[in-house]
């Protein structure tokens, strides 16, 4: 399973999603093919774009605690791996980091390898 991406130095300043709201950072492009051939910056930026899955990096404290979801004993944590819908959320940055903020519903799968998966458009 790929490692939490963020430093541990963002834990203080990171911002705080509020309410039901869930804080996904993107997985990051990869720039050289399995083969060691450096991709093409269209390319690396198409990817870049139609990604839809990312770590979840924080969670509001009303996050998946409505009763509509009392007895479901799968929800994403701090550090899971997730997907989510193609325009879902809203953008911000954070330290030159892109960064997503989802409603809790907007999230569609806990994805346990990211490598594993590949959402197409």
């Amino acid at each position: 399973m790929s490692a939490v991406l963020l430093p541990d130095a963002w834990e203080k300043d990171l911002p705080i999603p509020l309410f039901w709201r869930v804080l996904v950072r993107p997985k990051i492009a990869q720039e050289m093919s399995k083969g060691g051939i450096a991709l093409a910056s269209s390319v690396v930026e198409a990817e870049d774009t139609l990604n839809y899955l990312g770590q979840v990096v924080a969670m509001g404290a009303l996050s998946y605690k409505h009763e509509r979801l009392q007895g479901e004993p799968n929800f994403p944590k701090v550090g899971d791996w997730v997907a989510y819908g193609r325009y879902a959320g809203q953008v911000t940055w954070f330290k030159g980091t892109r960064l997503l903020v989802v409603n809790d519903d907007e999230v569609l799968l806990i994805v346990p390898n990211p490598d594993t998966i590949k959402i197409y458009a």
